[in-house]
């Protein structure tokens, strides 16, 4: 019954934006970007507290409406994926965001935007498919390329706590994405 809800929502915003794919930032839009992070990670529990950085693979994912050539709303998705160096099972972890997203160019015609987003944040241990949820945020600026074609620079917090546990993630990201609109 989900997925036929899901799919009958993507048909019905493909449908009511007749001018979308028009290379105008109006109407319906999906995006994917991938990129790489650095995350510093802080956890604190029963009394003691570990920090640590990393990097690895960031991703993006973005399908929403924009409704002027300025101002877009979407639901996003960004996740970090990254392995820790002590880490004796070498597990891939990952930490991100899903939630509700806006960009906002300057003007109609500049290639600069500013962009953020709030919603649900995760932490989880992708080889063993445990995972916590709490709250994130981002903020950022891009840069539009060329037409679909985007870098962007963000950073994102989460704030997990879980069975006495509290994780703190703090990413830097660049990503390179390109924007079907």
């Amino acid at each position: 019954m989900k997925k036929i809800l899901t799919g009958s929502l993507l048909c019905a915003l493909l449908l009511s934006s007749s001018e979308a794919f028009d290379e105008q930032k109006e109407g319906f839009l999906v995006g994917f970007g991938v990129g790489v992070s650095s995350i510093n990670t802080e956890a604190d529990f029963n009394y003691i507290s570990v920090e640590e950085r990393n990097t690895g693979l960031a991703t993006s994912f973005k399908l929403g409406y924009g409704f002027s050539n300025q101002f877009l709303l979407y639901y996003s998705n960004d996740v970090t994926w990254y392995g820790y160096d002590n880490d004796p099972n070498d597990d891939t972890y990952i930490s991100g965001m899903s939630g509700i997203g806006i960009s906002y160019f300057l003007n109609e015609n500049d290639p600069y935007y500013l962009m953020g987003a709030i919603g649900i944040g995760s932490f989880s241990n992708f080889s063993e498919g445990k995972g916590d949820t709490g709250s994130a945020f981002s903020l950022g600026v891009g840069y539009e390329i060329a037409y679909h074609t985007q870098i962007e620079a963000t950073y994102l917090a989460t704030n997990i706590k879980e069975n006495g546990i509290d994780f703190n993630n703090n990413a830097f990201r660049i990503t390179l994405n390109y924007l079907w609109y």
